[in-house]
């Protein structure tokens, strides 16, 4: 579905398949989206209907906000995901060309980017749980990259996580995420096609 609750066209060949979470995150992404609605069990039964519409290997973008882990982190700036971590301890690399790429792209649009693992919980995630995830060295939590991952294994996935609070001000840290989303797709929106950084 797009950010209006209706079905998304089928992506352009050029372009990646932009998925969030929320209308509110679709919405600040603009254009056409995926909503997958909240929570692991939406996230991943939407992610294998997309994996069955798509070609095998086709790029997509998982974007949204996402708590920050790292008390390093400022409400608004970037996380591009290496590796997804379940809740059962289940780690799932990404493509590090990639996210690489759109690190770099987010960079040269003026973004502060960090580039790491992200962690999945089935519930929102408080107190000692927090610092416990913090400790495993990821950077930022959500509720649905690691499923989404499982199902888009086959495909070209990125995951872009705005931090939205690291344990502060949710609110304040909530509006500065989704302005920085307003962002993301110029800057992403031809990572497919681009140069690997390093490459020759």
């Amino acid at each position: 579905m797009n950010g209006g609750g209706r079905p998304a066209p089928s992506p352009s060949p050029d372009g990646a398949t932009f998925v969030a979470a929320m209308r509110l995150e679709a919405l600040a992404i603009g254009g056409k989206v995926l909503r997958t609605g909240m929570g692991h069990a939406r996230a991943h039964a939407a992610a294998q209907t997309l994996a069955q519409r798509i070609e095998p290997g086709a790029p997509v973008v998982l974007a949204g906000i996402s708590g920050g882990l790292d008390p390093a982190l400022a409400p608004g700036e970037i996380v591009v995901a290496t590796s997804v971590r379940g809740p059962d301890g289940d780690e799932l690399d990404l493509s590090a060309a990639d996210a690489d790429a759109v690190a770099t792209a987010l960079r040269g649009a003026g973004r502060r980017v960090h580039l790491g693992p992200i962690a999945s919980s089935k519930t929102l995630v408080h107190g000692e749980r927090r610092a416990e995830l913090a400790r495993t060295g990821a950077l930022a939590v959500d509720m649905e990259s690691a499923w989404v991952a499982r199902a888009l294994s086959g495909h070209r996935l990125v995951i872009v996580r705005l931090v939205a609070d690291t344990a502060g001000n949710f609110v304040v840290g909530l509006v500065k995420g989704l302005v920085a989303l307003r962002h993301l797709r110029a800057a992403v929106d031809c990572w497919p096609g681009m140069p690997t950084p390093g490459a020759g």
